[in-house]
């Protein structure tokens, strides 16, 4: 077999890739010094990666966005890994460049891939650079409520006894009252929210089926809020949430994780994903607690390197 990596955009996405891997947000985010890289074996696309340099010499997949790394075809075999791994670094070396940092995707989405990429970038003498604990759930005909311990469970039900109701929200207002509820959320807690409101919407603009907003209510009032994210056909991703001030002894956001719950089941996900708790890799004790509360588990999201000079 015949392997090869280009740079510059293919023609189509390769199938299946995730949402940070796709075409569309590499153009999204892109910057002079961005190049999206395609291997291919005997001229089939198998498998894609973006990076972007960050420092002199530094160059980081991904710029934007939760996770970059490789995306391969489905059941990609470990041996075109290692080539694609061999590819990568080839071409880095040829351009002069100090350093590599690559974000792969949680364990969790998909074990076999990472494992292997695991494998292979520390065979070829990556080491890990920082480890996160990322947050997901399975998908499956088991109700969210049933995985919830006990405390959310009556949270729960107190939601529902007192008719709130959750709904998913399809106007630009309503998008807009969803986000500020979000930001408003983080700013009690001391954190910035990463993206605007209109960064949210090009974004949106350029996914419109991928990007879902909903709506918790009480009477009318809104109580908690959510915006997801489809990362891949499998993985529908938490981007933000947030419960309104005033309604702290109601706790709305088990109501709302069942809300989404039963959206992903309804619509063949196979996974919520809640990102991760950790900072650097330092525990937020208190969200680690929050989400395996409501059903979670945890699993790494490593972040590898490659120095160029040792």
């Amino acid at each position: 077999m015949n392997f090869k990596l280009t740079d510059g955009l293919p023609e189509k996405n390769i199938e299946g890739v995730d949402i940070f891997n796709s075409i569309e947000f590499f153009n999204l985010h892109k910057k002079q010094n961005s190049v999206y890289l395609s291997v291919f074996r005997d001229d089939q696309l198998i498998g894609v990666c973006h990076f972007t340099e960050i420092d002199p010499g530094v160059y980081r997949s991904p710029h934007r966005g939760t996770y970059g790394g490789f995306n391969f075809i489905k059941d990609i075999d470990l041996s075109s890994i290692y080539e694609s791994v061999k590819l990568l670094i080839d071409y880095f070396k040829e351009r002069n460049v100090k350093e590599l940092i690559f974000v792969q995707s949680p364990f969790s989405h998909n074990i076999e891939l990472c494992t292997s990429v695991f494998n292979a970038l520390l065979t070829n003498k990556f080491y890990i650079s920082n480890q996160e604990f990322n947050q997901s759930l399975v998908v499956d005909n088991t109700p969210m409520v049933d995985k919830m311990m006990r405390n959310n469970k009556k949270r729960f039900k107190k939601c529902e006894r007192e008719d709130f109701k959750f709904t998913q929200v399809f106007s630009e207002d309503e998008f807009e009252a969803v986000h500020k509820m979000n930001e408003a959320s983080r700013k009690r807690k001391g954190i910035k929210i990463s993206m605007t409101f209109e960064q949210i919407m090009t974004m949106y603009r350029i996914y419109p089926n991928d990007m879902y907003f909903f709506n918790v209510t009480q009477n009318g009032v809104a109580a908690a809020s959510s915006i997801c994210i489809k990362i891949n056909s499998n993985v529908l991703h938490i981007f933000y949430w947030g419960d309104a001030d005033g309604f702290e002894s109601y706790s709305p956001i088990a109501f709302l994780a069942n809300g989404i719950y039963e959206f992903a089941a309804k619509n063949n996900f196979k996974m919520m994903d809640a990102g991760i708790s950790t900072f650097e890799g330092i525990p937020n004790f208190g969200l680690i607690t929050f989400k395996e509360n409501l059903g979670f588990t945890s699993s790494l999201k490593l972040t590898y390197s490659y120095n160029y000079e040792q």
